[in-house]
Protein backbone atom coordinates (compact mmCIF):
# COMPACT_ATOMS: atom_id res chain seq x y z
CA UNK A 1 0.00 0.00 0.00
CA UNK A 2 1.92 3.50 -0.59
CA UNK A 3 1.77 5.94 1.52
CA UNK A 4 -0.55 7.94 0.14
CA UNK A 5 -3.20 4.96 -0.31
CA UNK A 6 -2.91 4.76 3.32
CA UNK A 7 -3.29 8.07 4.25
CA UNK A 8 -6.72 7.96 2.62
CA UNK A 9 -7.58 4.31 3.76
CA UNK A 10 -6.83 6.36 7.62
CA UNK A 11 -8.67 9.54 6.45
CA UNK A 12 -11.47 7.20 5.78
CA UNK A 13 -11.82 4.79 8.84
CA UNK A 14 -10.71 7.98 10.97
CA UNK A 15 -14.12 10.10 9.21
CA UNK A 16 -15.56 6.68 10.41
CA UNK A 17 -14.63 6.97 14.03
CA UNK A 18 -14.83 10.97 14.03
CA UNK A 19 -18.83 10.25 13.87
CA UNK A 20 -18.89 12.09 9.90
CA UNK A 21 -20.83 9.30 8.93
CA UNK A 22 -21.86 8.26 12.20
CA UNK A 23 -26.08 6.66 12.70
CA UNK A 24 -26.03 5.55 16.42
CA UNK A 25 -27.69 7.80 18.66
CA UNK A 26 -28.89 7.51 22.40
CA UNK A 27 -32.58 7.97 23.04
CA UNK A 28 -33.72 9.99 25.58
CA UNK A 29 -36.91 8.80 27.16
CA UNK A 30 -38.96 12.35 27.19
CA UNK A 31 -37.66 14.25 23.27
CA UNK A 32 -35.62 13.75 20.62
CA UNK A 33 -32.14 11.19 20.18
CA UNK A 34 -29.63 12.98 22.21
CA UNK A 35 -26.30 13.19 20.49
CA UNK A 36 -24.40 12.33 23.74
CA UNK A 37 -24.54 10.68 27.58
CA UNK A 38 -23.87 13.38 30.24
CA UNK A 39 -22.08 11.91 33.16
CA UNK A 40 -21.97 13.33 36.72
CA UNK A 41 -18.13 12.87 38.25
CA UNK A 42 -18.38 15.10 41.14
CA UNK A 43 -20.09 18.55 42.00
CA UNK A 44 -19.87 21.02 39.02
CA UNK A 45 -18.21 18.43 36.46
CA UNK A 46 -19.57 16.47 33.40
CA UNK A 47 -18.48 14.07 31.01
CA UNK A 48 -20.43 14.25 27.77
CA UNK A 49 -19.82 10.65 26.10
CA UNK A 50 -20.45 10.28 22.41
CA UNK A 51 -23.79 8.19 21.43
CA UNK A 52 -22.84 7.78 17.96
CA UNK A 53 -23.53 11.45 16.15
CA UNK A 54 -21.58 13.77 18.75
CA UNK A 55 -18.02 12.58 16.82
CA UNK A 56 -16.10 12.41 20.26
CA UNK A 57 -16.37 13.23 24.19
CA UNK A 58 -16.43 16.37 25.73
CA UNK A 59 -17.30 17.78 29.00
CA UNK A 60 -17.26 20.95 30.79
CA UNK A 61 -16.96 22.20 34.26
CA UNK A 62 -18.75 24.42 36.32
CA UNK A 63 -16.72 26.89 38.84
CA UNK A 64 -17.60 30.03 41.51
CA UNK A 65 -17.92 32.41 38.61
CA UNK A 66 -18.21 30.83 35.25
CA UNK A 67 -17.81 27.21 32.99
CA UNK A 68 -14.69 25.85 31.71
CA UNK A 69 -15.85 23.67 28.58
CA UNK A 70 -13.37 20.85 27.41
CA UNK A 71 -13.48 19.92 23.38
CA UNK A 72 -16.59 20.69 21.53
CA UNK A 73 -17.23 17.81 19.08
CA UNK A 74 -17.67 16.98 15.46
CA UNK A 75 -21.48 17.85 15.38
CA UNK A 76 -22.28 21.64 15.77
CA UNK A 77 -25.46 20.40 17.11
CA UNK A 78 -24.13 18.11 19.47
CA UNK A 79 -22.77 21.56 21.39
CA UNK A 80 -25.85 23.57 21.40
CA UNK A 81 -27.26 20.52 23.09
CA UNK A 82 -24.18 20.30 25.17
CA UNK A 83 -24.74 24.22 25.89
CA UNK A 84 -28.37 23.91 26.52
CA UNK A 85 -27.72 20.99 29.24
CA UNK A 86 -25.12 23.65 30.87
CA UNK A 87 -28.19 26.35 30.60
CA UNK A 88 -29.93 24.14 32.70
CA UNK A 89 -27.56 23.53 35.60
CA UNK A 90 -26.23 27.30 35.79
CA UNK A 91 -26.77 31.06 34.40
CA UNK A 92 -23.04 31.21 34.85
CA UNK A 93 -20.95 32.54 31.78
CA UNK A 94 -19.37 30.06 29.36
CA UNK A 95 -15.28 31.59 30.02
CA UNK A 96 -13.48 29.09 28.33
CA UNK A 97 -13.35 26.44 25.97
CA UNK A 98 -10.10 24.09 25.79
CA UNK A 99 -9.43 22.27 22.75
CA UNK A 100 -7.35 19.35 23.10
CA UNK A 101 -5.99 19.19 20.38
CA UNK A 102 -7.01 19.84 16.48
CA UNK A 103 -8.91 17.70 15.03
CA UNK A 104 -12.00 17.87 13.71
CA UNK A 105 -13.94 15.50 15.72
CA UNK A 106 -13.24 17.80 18.67
CA UNK A 107 -13.42 21.76 17.53
CA UNK A 108 -16.38 21.58 15.19
CA UNK A 109 -18.30 23.00 17.67
CA UNK A 110 -16.30 25.78 18.36
CA UNK A 111 -18.49 28.27 17.26
CA UNK A 112 -21.66 27.32 19.47
CA UNK A 113 -19.46 28.57 22.35
CA UNK A 114 -17.65 31.57 21.35
CA UNK A 115 -21.28 32.73 20.22
CA UNK A 116 -21.98 32.53 24.13
CA UNK A 117 -19.11 34.44 24.99
CA UNK A 118 -16.31 32.04 25.44
CA UNK A 119 -12.58 32.23 24.87
CA UNK A 120 -11.46 29.57 23.12
CA UNK A 121 -7.59 28.22 23.83
CA UNK A 122 -5.63 25.66 22.70
CA UNK A 123 -1.63 24.78 22.13
CA UNK A 124 0.28 26.77 20.19
CA UNK A 125 0.05 24.64 17.34
CA UNK A 126 -3.85 24.26 17.00
CA UNK A 127 -4.49 27.61 15.27
CA UNK A 128 -2.68 26.62 12.28
CA UNK A 129 -3.23 23.70 12.08
CA UNK A 130 -7.45 23.41 12.70
CA UNK A 131 -7.80 24.87 9.13
CA UNK A 132 -5.58 22.74 7.34
CA UNK A 133 -4.14 19.93 9.04
CA UNK A 134 -8.20 18.67 9.08
CA UNK A 135 -7.99 18.60 5.23
CA UNK A 136 -6.81 15.52 5.39
CA UNK A 137 -9.26 13.50 7.29
CA UNK A 138 -11.57 13.62 3.72
CA UNK A 139 -8.58 12.32 1.97
CA UNK A 140 -7.74 12.81 -1.71
CA UNK A 141 -11.24 13.29 -2.79
CA UNK A 142 -12.44 15.83 -0.67
CA UNK A 143 -14.94 18.47 -2.09
CA UNK A 144 -15.06 21.94 -2.28
CA UNK A 145 -17.67 22.27 0.35
CA UNK A 146 -15.96 19.83 2.58
CA UNK A 147 -12.83 22.44 2.34
CA UNK A 148 -14.97 25.54 3.08
CA UNK A 149 -16.20 23.73 6.07
CA UNK A 150 -12.61 23.46 7.49
CA UNK A 151 -11.62 26.72 6.67
CA UNK A 152 -14.59 28.01 8.48
CA UNK A 153 -13.90 26.12 11.77
CA UNK A 154 -13.78 28.90 14.87
CA UNK A 155 -9.98 28.92 15.42
CA UNK A 156 -8.46 29.44 19.24
CA UNK A 157 -7.94 32.72 20.43
CA UNK A 158 -5.98 31.97 23.06
CA UNK A 159 -2.75 30.14 22.41
CA UNK A 160 -0.37 28.29 24.88
CA UNK A 161 2.90 26.66 25.14
CA UNK A 162 3.34 25.54 28.55
CA UNK A 163 1.52 24.41 31.25
CA UNK A 164 -0.90 26.87 32.71
CA UNK A 165 -3.42 26.92 35.47
CA UNK A 166 -7.50 28.82 35.37
CA UNK A 167 -9.39 29.84 38.31
CA UNK A 168 -13.01 30.14 38.30
CA UNK A 169 -13.38 32.00 41.38
CA UNK A 170 -11.76 29.76 43.83
CA UNK A 171 -11.80 26.74 42.31
CA UNK A 172 -8.26 25.62 40.37
CA UNK A 173 -8.00 24.08 37.13
CA UNK A 174 -4.93 22.55 35.52
CA UNK A 175 -4.49 22.76 31.48
CA UNK A 176 -0.82 20.49 30.39
CA UNK A 177 0.62 19.84 27.79
CA UNK A 178 1.75 16.07 27.17
CA UNK A 179 3.18 14.72 23.31
CA UNK A 180 1.97 11.81 21.42
CA UNK A 181 -1.45 11.68 19.98
CA UNK A 182 -0.63 15.05 17.73
CA UNK A 183 2.10 17.11 18.60
CA UNK A 184 -0.57 19.80 20.12
CA UNK A 185 -2.59 18.04 23.14
CA UNK A 186 -3.54 19.12 25.97
CA UNK A 187 -5.32 17.99 29.38
CA UNK A 188 -7.58 19.83 31.74
CA UNK A 189 -7.18 18.54 35.35
CA UNK A 190 -9.80 19.63 38.07
CA UNK A 191 -8.00 18.35 41.38
CA UNK A 192 -10.61 19.02 43.57
CA UNK A 193 -12.55 16.35 42.38
CA UNK A 194 -10.33 14.27 41.15
CA UNK A 195 -11.00 14.34 37.45
CA UNK A 196 -8.50 14.81 34.31
CA UNK A 197 -9.80 15.17 30.59
CA UNK A 198 -7.53 13.55 28.42
CA UNK A 199 -9.04 14.38 24.73
CA UNK A 200 -7.33 11.97 22.38
CA UNK A 201 -4.23 11.00 24.87
CA UNK A 202 -6.74 8.25 25.98
CA UNK A 203 -8.91 5.92 24.36
CA UNK A 204 -10.87 3.51 26.76
CA UNK A 205 -10.89 0.16 25.08
CA UNK A 206 -10.37 1.17 21.35
CA UNK A 207 -7.29 1.21 18.98
CA UNK A 208 -6.84 5.22 18.56
CA UNK A 209 -6.20 7.29 15.67
CA UNK A 210 -2.68 7.07 14.83
CA UNK A 211 -2.16 9.51 11.69
CA UNK A 212 -0.70 11.88 13.59
CA UNK A 213 0.88 10.07 16.51
CA UNK A 214 4.46 9.63 17.95
CA UNK A 215 4.15 6.11 19.86
CA UNK A 216 6.90 6.39 22.30
CA UNK A 217 5.96 9.96 23.77
CA UNK A 218 2.16 8.58 23.96
CA UNK A 219 3.28 5.68 25.68
CA UNK A 220 5.18 7.77 28.12
CA UNK A 221 2.60 10.27 28.47
CA UNK A 222 -0.48 7.20 29.69
CA UNK A 223 2.24 6.39 31.63
CA UNK A 224 2.84 9.75 33.68
CA UNK A 225 -1.39 9.81 33.78
CA UNK A 226 -1.25 6.07 35.43
CA UNK A 227 1.01 8.52 38.52
CA UNK A 228 -0.65 11.41 38.60
CA UNK A 229 -1.18 12.47 42.68
CA UNK A 230 -3.97 10.16 43.79
CA UNK A 231 -4.50 8.25 40.53
CA UNK A 232 -6.03 5.45 41.95
CA UNK A 233 -9.30 7.48 42.44
CA UNK A 234 -9.02 9.95 39.70
CA UNK A 235 -11.59 9.84 36.77
CA UNK A 236 -10.09 9.45 33.58
CA UNK A 237 -12.22 11.18 30.50
CA UNK A 238 -10.79 10.01 27.01
CA UNK A 239 -11.70 11.25 23.80
CA UNK A 240 -13.54 8.16 22.66
CA UNK A 241 -15.21 5.47 24.73
CA UNK A 242 -16.52 5.55 27.89
CA UNK A 243 -15.02 7.12 31.55
CA UNK A 244 -12.37 5.57 32.63
CA UNK A 245 -9.99 4.42 35.66
CA UNK A 246 -6.10 4.02 36.16
CA UNK A 247 -7.11 0.68 35.16
CA UNK A 248 -7.87 1.47 31.94
CA UNK A 249 -5.45 3.75 31.27
CA UNK A 250 -2.78 1.21 31.79
CA UNK A 251 -4.37 -1.19 29.44
CA UNK A 252 -4.09 1.52 26.68
CA UNK A 253 -1.12 2.10 27.28
CA UNK A 254 -0.16 -1.85 26.74
CA UNK A 255 -2.26 -2.17 23.81
CA UNK A 256 0.04 0.61 22.77
CA UNK A 257 3.13 -0.94 23.79
CA UNK A 258 1.22 -4.18 22.10
CA UNK A 259 0.95 -2.88 18.80
CA UNK A 260 4.23 -1.20 18.94
CA UNK A 261 6.05 -4.83 19.89
CA UNK A 262 3.95 -6.85 17.07
CA UNK A 263 4.70 -4.48 14.19
CA UNK A 264 7.84 -4.33 14.91
CA UNK A 265 8.53 -8.20 15.41
CA UNK A 266 6.57 -8.95 12.17
CA UNK A 267 8.66 -6.17 10.02
CA UNK A 268 11.83 -7.50 11.29
CA UNK A 269 10.31 -11.57 10.02
CA UNK A 270 10.14 -9.55 6.58
CA UNK A 271 6.48 -10.13 6.11
CA UNK A 272 4.88 -7.50 4.07
CA UNK A 273 1.23 -5.46 3.31
CA UNK A 274 -1.88 -8.01 3.73
CA UNK A 275 0.49 -10.18 5.27
CA UNK A 276 2.10 -8.12 7.75
CA UNK A 277 -1.49 -7.23 8.58
CA UNK A 278 -2.70 -10.75 9.13
CA UNK A 279 0.70 -11.41 11.28
CA UNK A 280 0.00 -8.40 13.57
CA UNK A 281 -3.84 -9.04 14.20
CA UNK A 282 -3.21 -12.76 15.08
CA UNK A 283 -0.89 -11.31 17.53
CA UNK A 284 -2.74 -8.97 19.38
CA UNK A 285 -6.54 -10.71 18.76
CA UNK A 286 -6.29 -12.66 21.52
CA UNK A 287 -6.09 -9.70 24.03
CA UNK A 288 -7.46 -7.26 21.35
CA UNK A 289 -9.89 -8.60 19.74
CA UNK A 290 -12.45 -5.87 20.37
CA UNK A 291 -10.49 -3.12 20.29
CA UNK A 292 -8.99 -3.74 16.73
CA UNK A 293 -12.55 -4.61 15.33
CA UNK A 294 -12.47 -4.70 11.55
CA UNK A 295 -12.74 -1.21 10.18
CA UNK A 296 -9.97 0.45 10.92
CA UNK A 297 -7.12 -2.62 11.56
CA UNK A 298 -5.40 -1.95 8.13
CA UNK A 299 -5.17 1.88 8.95
CA UNK A 300 -3.67 1.84 12.44
CA UNK A 301 -1.31 -1.14 11.74
CA UNK A 302 -0.19 0.66 8.40
CA UNK A 303 0.77 3.89 10.36
CA UNK A 304 2.47 1.93 12.58
CA UNK A 305 4.62 0.88 10.08
CA UNK A 306 5.56 4.15 8.09
CA UNK A 307 6.06 5.44 12.14
CA UNK A 308 8.84 2.74 12.44
CA UNK A 309 9.68 3.06 9.38
CA UNK A 310 10.04 7.03 9.68
CA UNK A 311 8.19 7.65 6.85
CA UNK A 312 4.82 9.15 8.63
CA UNK A 313 4.46 12.80 7.56
CA UNK A 314 3.02 15.00 10.82
CA UNK A 315 2.13 18.35 11.14
CA UNK A 316 4.83 20.65 11.28
CA UNK A 317 4.89 22.50 14.76
CA UNK A 318 5.03 26.35 14.60
CA UNK A 319 6.72 26.69 18.04
CA UNK A 320 7.71 23.62 20.02
CA UNK A 321 6.28 23.50 23.40
CA UNK A 322 7.77 24.81 26.71
CA UNK A 323 6.53 22.31 29.30
CA UNK A 324 6.66 23.21 33.04
CA UNK A 325 5.43 21.04 35.92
Amino acid sequence: MTLQRLVDFSAATAALLIGSVAMSQAQTPDGPPSTFTLKPLGPGVYAAIDSGKAGSNAGFIIGDDGVLVVDSFYDPDAAKEMLANIRKLTPLPIKYVVNTHYHIDHVNGNSVFKEAGATIIAQRNVRDWIHTENLKFYGSKMTSEQKASVEAITSPELLVDRDITIYLGGRRLEVRYFPGHTGGDLVVGVPDARVLFCGDLLWRHMSPNLIDGSIGQWIATDEAFEHVPHAASTTFVPGHGDVANVGDVADFAGYLKALRGAVTAAMKSEVKDKALVQTVKAKLSPHYREWLGNDDAVGTIGLMVAELEDKKPRPVPTLAPSVTR
